[in-house]
């Protein structure tokens, strides 16, 4: 997906308009609309282990994928405040000791792809996405595009960005194994296609970048979110074209994903899903994904960090003030239990939540950056 980062001012006009508060889906939270966007809970998925060996050739209907679970159907990137998607479009993982497997099923009436070169930017045609944090940090983290002829735009990227608008682009997943199958017609806008699929194998040892081991931990939480961006068009002298505004722009695509991050950006890693690994086998006994507590509290850094972004644009310094922030963030955490403060030097800030006990520490810093000194796994 393009480079839709945080664009402070529209984040601005969310934040500093709205004033009726609203119970937040997680807690219940008396938190204003803006953050109320922003902190809804992420969807999670339990990834099985599976012992087949999975061919990768787009077929669905293999034992293997019958015994894994369809994800939630996507949503807008915006969340329920949009209207749902005209089309579905839902995913199934797996796991062995090698591969992460990832199966889209996108249904489709018109299947269309031009960009055939590596790293082209296959969000201009239609594609699916994926995003992955393996580490939860909400940075490090890699992006894979494909469109229904197989042509891949995959990056690494160091920092979202909102942080920064490095990337490598000249970064390549090594090992990867894609197929598409497309159940229609490609490219041919006289008839109504049904859908296409992607099956992935993603090594492990392609997103070791930066990690201290390439296998992952069940014991530790991943981050994954999917998209799917959709244009448009009409059939015109035997092409599709994208359907344009007065002035000749392109619509604006649609962007359809699984965690709606609650603004159009796919560059917030602490928005995207929970992947949580299981040693059990596919088909075998269910695992209950548990929310951990630790991760429940970096919501409350997270609204401090939004909100310090949209001050900072408008007073050209951050605010150690929790009051100029919004006093609706001390609904997210008992004060019986917690203490929040906040520390500036005008161009930086650390805000820290710790608990009254000392054994659960967790910082966040302007660049978004979290750290989690706790003692203790709660």
């Amino acid at each position: 997906m393009k480079k839709k980062h945080l664009i402070i001012a529209t984040i601005a006009l969310f934040l500093f308009s709205c004033n009726k508060k609203n119970e937040d889906t997680m807690n219940k939270a008396a938190l204003k609309d803006d953050l109320k966007s922003l902190l809804t809970a992420p969807k999670n998925y339990v990834c099985y282990r599976t012992d087949e060996a999975i061919v990768i050739d787009g077929n669905l209907d293999k034992k293997a994928w019958q015994q894994a679970e369809w994800t939630d159907l996507f949503q807008d990137i915006e969340g329920d405040k949009k209207p749902k998607p005209a089309q579905d479009t839902k995913v199934k993982m797996l796991w062995d000791d090698t591969y992460l497997y990832i199966a889209a099923q996108l249904d489709e009436e018109h299947i269309w792809a031009y960009l055939k070169n590596h790293d082209d930017i296959v969000y201009y045609d239609n594609d699916f996405e994926v995003f992955i944090d393996p580490d939860n940090d909400a940075k490090n983290y890699f992006e894979f595009e494909i469109n229904a002829i197989q042509t891949v735009f995959d990056l690494y990227l160091p920092y979202p960005y909102r942080h920064s608008s490095f990337a490598l682009h000249n970064w390549d997943f090594k090992g990867i194994k894609k197929a598409v199958k497309i159940d229609g017609s490609l490219n041919n806008g006289n008839d109504k296609d049904k859908k296409w699929c992607v099956e992935l194998a993603i090594p492990f040892t392609d997103l070791a970048f930066g990690l201290d081991s390439a296998k992952p931990n069940p014991e530790k939480l991943w981050r994954i979110n999917f998209s799917r961006v959709e244009w448009d068009t009409k059939w015109e002298n035997g092409k599709y074209v994208k359907l344009t505004d007065k002035d000749g722009k392109p619509l604006p695509e649609h962007n359809w994903v699984w965690s709606p991050p609650g603004v159009i950006s796919m560059h917030m890693p602490e928005r995207y899903g929970y992947l949580k690994f299981s040693n059990n086998k596919a088909g075998t006994t269910k695992e209950e994904f548990k929310m951990p507590e630790v991760e429940q509290l970096k919501r409350v850094l997270w609204a401090v960090f939004y909100r310090e972004e949209v001050f900072f644009e408008k007073n050209k310094k951050f605010t150690s003030s929790l009051s100029e922030l919004g006093n609706d963030i001390n609904t997210l955490f008992d004060a019986k239990a917690y203490k929040l403060s906040i520390i500036t030097a005008e161009t930086i800030f650390e805000a820290k939540l710790e608990s009254l006990d000392g054994k659960i520490k967790l910082y966040i810093t302007n660049e978004g950056c979290v750290k989690d000194l706790s003692t203790t796994s709660k």
